[in-house]
């Protein structure tokens, strides 16, 4: 650790401070109730830690039931050791969001020192500079939800540290130490699965090992992959999460070349965000990205750029030209994002584009050296020229730098960052059922405790504006009818619209449970006994021990005088409260 290196460091710390520290004052934002305080395992603490290899990841109630899926418990052991010295204290992690994403730039840059070892120290420094700063970061710094991604990335880096390591040193060590580090980005989350190809690449480009070493090596991390996707089937419980339409319709369509052209049509957006990052958005889903074919000019533009740029690649590769290597490390990293083989729950996300930035900001800082027609493999580079680069790359570092610090500000809360945001997601369903739901919540628990102000009720009329243009979007949105059905009863006193809806959401999906319920309870509250008892039956026939509508049938029935009918479902309250024991 050298007075340069040590330089370094510290400029990186800072650096991270400067462009996310704005974010310590941040409370909870979107989704972070997967991993956060709101997870009751995680508020147990560090003797939570065995429970939580043994659980799913998100264990939450939504709209339509529980939801329960994933397996990422690295990143909930680190809040459940949060939670043991600080307690629910949002500003404390997102402190550590900070650290971590410092922490991984350092990495970054003595990676990218050792893989250019024979470049001028300033070319590593710009590409870490460029992948700190670049602003579609900030859903994976800003989000604490999303610290899986960032853990995952970190532990990648340091799996090719020691790889590289024991292709320098050859001592078997490193190579326990690289699989051990690539099991930790797998249990932080799934997106570790692309660095199985990048590592035999980073040990082809930049390191001396034998072929046949290298397919050694690959094999190990296969198998450790393996191990760790079987092994948990054998002790975690059973998923339970529903994938749907709005979030992302590609799920749903087997049609192979509406998939591709749709594919490469995401592709050219990513592309997009990575050069030109605005707007960035919290969600997208359906309709943010229309389902498209092959006579789409864009998914055909897509095409053919990435088609040239892994011919490029692939035509430089034997020269191990640093091009081919950047090209081919984005490919590798986004080809999990691409929509055509296994589409992920979300459409698209800027958290996705973490790992492959790193790939996209080699190819930058390699251009910025060119147009200066200075090769980056030297040394030795005159003062003069090191501060033209510098001069060149701060026309993109200073812009990148301030939207980033502006976009810290929208991850305040729920609400900042949905209604910053809703002004470009008019075409997204899901996006403004989020919102409405966030809306809803609050206001409602405004009114819960006595807050009953104008205020309230005025957020209450933009949920429903909000649900309405989800079903504008998406005419088959049965959770948001369900929204609007209850809203407007409770809100409205509206019986007549709030049935109409709620019956429309039954027409869609007559599986889907809350609008029965809601049915049966404005039936029973406008006396309407007959079709009170008929929606309580059609609940329980989805669901046989729902306890509320079964209590609530022995109160109808005794408020109507069968008291043979209401003994029956208070044995039946009996028999299921006897059991939950």
């Amino acid at each position: 650790m050298n007075k340069q290196n040590l330089l370094i460091i510290g400029f990186i710390i800072v650096f991270a401070f400067i462009l996310y520290g704005n974010t310590i004052q941040n409370s909870y934002s979107l989704d972070d109730d997967y991993v956060t305080f709101s997870d009751p395992t995680v508020r147990k603490g560090i003797k939570a830690i065995p429970e939580i290899f043994t659980s799913l990841y998100a264990n939450v109630y939504g709209d339509g039931g529980k939801i329960k899926f994933g397996y990422r418990p690295i990143v909930k052991t680190t809040y459940a050791i949060e939670s043991e010295f600080f307690g629910a204290n949002p500003h404390i992690s997102h402190l550590i969001n900070i650290l971590l994403y410092a922490f991984t730039c350092i990495l970054v840059f003595f990676l990218l020192r050792r893989l250019f070892k024979d470049y001028h120290i300033l070319f590593p420094l710009l590409v870490t500079t460029f992948f700190m700063a670049h602003p579609v970061h900030t859903e994976v710094v800003s989000s604490l939800k999303n610290r899986d991604e960032l853990l995952s990335f970190m532990f990648n880096i340091i799996t090719l540290i020691f790889f590289v390591r024991y292709a320098d040193k050859q001592k078997i060590i490193f190579i326990f130490a690289g699989l051990l580090s690539f099991l930790l980005a797998y249990l932080s989350k799934l997106t570790a699965l692309s660095f199985i190809a990048i590592i035999p690449l980073v040990l082809y480009f930049f390191t001396k090992t034998d072929h046949r070493k290298i397919i050694y090596i690959l094999l190990a991390v296969i198998a450790v992959f393996l191990i760790a996707r079987i092994l948990p089937k054998f002790y975690l419980p059973d998923t339970s999460r529903t994938k749907l339409f709005v979030e992302n319709p590609l799920i749903f369509e087997n049609y192979i070349w509406t998939r591709t052209a749709t594919g490469f049509y995401i592709l050219l957006l990513y592309l997009k965000l990575l050069i030109y990052p605005h707007p960035l958005l919290f969600y997208y889903g359906y309709n943010m990205i229309p389902m498209t074919d092959w006579s789409n000019i864009w998914a055909i533009s897509s095409f053919v750029i990435y088609l040239l740029i892994f011919i490029y690649a692939i035509k430089r590769i034997r020269q191990k030209h640093i091009l081919s290597f950047g090209i081919l490390y984005y490919l590798i990293t986004i080809s999990l994002y691409t929509n055509m083989v296994k589409p992920p729950a979300g459409i698209i996300g800027e958290r996705f584009l973490l790992a492959p930035s790193l790939g996209f900001c080699v190819v930058i800082t390699y251009f910025i050296f060119r147009v200066l027609k200075k090769q980056a493999q030297t040394p030795n580079i005159e003062l003069k020229q090191s501060i033209w680069i510098v001069l060149i790359s701060l026309f993109l570092l200073i812009p990148y730098t301030a939207k980033t610090i502006v976009r810290n500000k929208d991850w305040k809360d729920h609400l900042s960052l949905m209604s910053h945001d809703i002004k470009y997601l008019e075409n997204s369903a899901k996006a403004n059922f989020i919102y409405a739901g966030a809306l809803k919540t609050e206001a409602l628990a405004s009114i819960r405790n006595n807050q009953n102000t104008t205020e309230n009720m005025q957020k209450l009329d933009l949920s429903i504006k909000h649900f309405k243009n989800a079903v504008d979007v998406y005419p088959e949105y049965y959770e948001a009818l369900n929204q609007l059905g209850s809203l407007y009863y409770t809100v409205y006193h509206d019986p007549i619209t709030a049935v109409s809806y709620l019956k429309r959401s039954i027409e869609v999906r007559p599986d889907y449970k809350p609008p029965y319920y809601n049915l049966a309870y404005i039936y029973k509250s406008s006396e309407n006994y007959k079709e009170a008892i008929f929606y309580y039956k059609k609940m329980l026939e989805i669901d046989p021990a729902h306890l509320q509508s079964i209590k609530d049938l022995e109160d109808l029935y005794n408020t109507i005088g069968d008291t043979e009918n209401a003994y029956y479902y208070k044995e039946m309250t009996r028999k299921i409260n006897a059991g939950n024991k």
